[in-house]
């Protein structure tokens, strides 16, 4: 009986000083896909499932989390959390550790665009454009998602934008919105980020009449980093985090999930960076 407890009291100690990571999990597709056919083939969900392999050592614990909610329970102390692909901000790095390792890398945001309106204006599948050129030059209307920043550069041109040449769509799937008045040509442009436009091509675009663009005032690429609750124990993890990251970007595993959601126009310009992510770290 005696070895009974003691062996009890063993398995509790161990349970307690287990280690493990609640990682934030949103309603956000194509980075999350929480049901359907592809259930599973989030982007970021992938990248975590390679970190698990990565860090056998952990236990992987998930919490749902509604993207409005997310970076504020991030934030606070009360629980550990952590975050993938996140873009730093200094007013966030005050509740939030970061890893220095990239935890995603993908294009920054580009324009949809309806291919017969590229043929239009003699644009090519994929081309570099200056948006507020396009815009001002051939009188388009943008559609945008309410509330969202692209960045200091794309903001201050949609604060150029005439109000009958901009639509704004609030709401829990405000780009499904945008792309059907893309398709029935109630607006000429959408302005998301490339993976996020090639699954609504997926889901509505049956016909093949959608296409994107790149923009010229933006940088090529966009990186994510882990976030983490900041506490006592929190740089530890970062630092296992980042030489997890370094693992898992060497790998051939991670190329294929940052490229799973581009189209085809645009797998290259990714597919070069990631070559050279992989040739630094395996040089380092």
């Amino acid at each position: 009986m005696l070895r009974l407890c003691i062996l009890i009291l063993l398995l509790q100690s161990f349970t307690s000083l287990a280690k493990s990571i609640t990682w934030i999990y949103l309603d956000f597709a194509p980075y999350y896909i929480l049901e359907g056919a592809k259930k599973g083939l989030g982007r970021d969900e992938q990248v975590i499932k390679l970190l698990g392999d990565a860090l056998p050592h952990y236990e992987f614990k998930y919490i749902n989390m509604p993207a409005s909610r997310a970076i504020h329970e991030l934030s606070t102390t009360k629980q550990l959390y952590c975050m993938i692909s996140l873009f730093k901000t200094p007013k966030r790095a005050q509740h939030i550790d970061y890893t220095e390792e990239s935890s995603t890398i993908g294009l920054s945001p580009s324009l949809a665009i309806r291919r017969s309106t590229l043929k239009r204006l003699n644009l090519e599948l994929g081309e570099q454009v200056s948006m507020k050129t396009l815009i001002h030059r051939h009188q388009l209307t943008l559609g945008i998602s309410a509330s969202r920043s692209f960045g200091s550069a794309l903001d201050s041109i949609i604060n150029t934008i005439p109000p009958d040449q901009l639509v704004s769509r609030p709401g829990k799937d405000p780009l499904q919105s945008l792309t059907k008045m893309l398709l029935k040509k109630r607006v000429d442009i959408i302005l998301g980020y490339p993976s996020e436009h090639y699954h609504m091509h997926q889901l509505l675009d049956s016909d093949y009449q959608l296409s994107q663009l790149t923009i010229q005032e933006t940088d090529t690429f966009a990186q994510g980093y882990i976030g983490c609750t900041k506490k006592a124990h929190t740089p530890e993890l970062i630092s296992e985090l980042n030489m997890a990251l370094k693992k898992v970007k060497a790998s051939h595993s991670f190329r294929n999930v940052m490229l799973y959601w581009l189209p085809t126009e645009l797998q290259p310009t990714l597919t070069s960076k990631l070559i050279q992510t992989r040739t630094n770290i395996s040089g380092g």
